[in-house]
């Protein structure tokens, strides 16, 4: 959050672009992250599972800081003080190397969103009452703890930034990255791994393909033909309601 929360400000102030310039470098990590968030769900559900999408996605998020702390230390990485009242902007290779560390720090930072919490909820057996509690107890410190790291990031964070540069803020984030890596390998042995599952995103989108492929396909008014078992017990019941649906041979099921 201490990285986030000090974009426009760098920008602005160090990188001496326009705010209008800034505000757009913002919207769009923000928006991105939360892409990247969809895009480490998919990872997870389907191919690689909660704990190694956590761990890759981390040492992309931590592998990100760094770059975003080389990239505020190196003085040919921004242009120079200002003079007077002239202010030189920063030029396309800074600004690509920034933005380039930037998303890579997004890529991480969705990844770890998007499969921490369930991980957490896989430790817990919901259908056992003691475990249900405790998962409750779990949730109720892993948000405290989150909001306690924002506020500390968004103050404390913000003023070693303020007052020692930049570079040490992110290098502060570098660090505390890689420790909190560390710690959550430390429990590998001990976590509870469930099975991956196909993603719901997939189903979605082979029920769309497969209603593409089907456009062109004459339409019939026998019911048994929309099902694709035949025993009068599982036989989905006619309805006018998905008449499109219907027409395009897609199983009410589905939807």
């Amino acid at each position: 959050m201490g990285i986030v929360v000090n974009i426009v400000t760098y920008v602005v102030g160090t990188m001496h672009l326009p705010s209008a310039t800034a505000s757009n470098v913002a919207t769009n990590f923000g928006g991105s992250s939360y892409l990247f968030c969809l895009l480490g769900g998919i990872l997870a559900d389907t191919f690689f599972g909660r704990y190694w999408t956590i761990v890759i996605f981390a040492i992309v998020n931590a592998l990100g800081t760094c770059m975003l702390a080389i990239s505020t230390a190196l003085p040919q990485l921004r242009p120079p003080p200002c003079k007077a009242s002239k202010c030189e902007e920063a030029n396309d290779f800074q600004m690509g190397i920034f933005n380039l560390a930037l998303y890579v720090y997004g890529i991480g930072l969705g990844g770890i969103k998007s499969s921490i919490s369930g991980l957490g909820t896989d430790q817990f057996d919901q259908k056992d009452d003691k475990e249900k509690a405790h998962m409750v107890y779990f949730f109720d410190r892993f948000y405290l703890i989150i909001s306690v790291g924002t506020l500390l990031g968004v103050t404390v964070l913000v003023w070693i930034q303020d007052q020692k540069g930049r570079s040490w803020g992110y290098g502060i984030s570098s660090v505390a990255m890689i420790l909190a890596l560390a710690v959550f390998l430390s429990g590998t042995k001990r976590y509870r791994y469930k099975k991956r599952a196909s993603s719901p995103i997939f189903q979605i989108l082979q029920v769309l393909v497969a209603a593409s492929k089907k456009r062109n396909v004459p339409f019939t008014s026998t019911v048994s033909f929309l099902n694709e078992d035949y025993t009068q017990e599982t036989t989905i019941s006619r309805t006018e309601k998905y008449r499109y649906v219907v027409e395009f041979d897609v199983d009410l099921a589905s939807i």
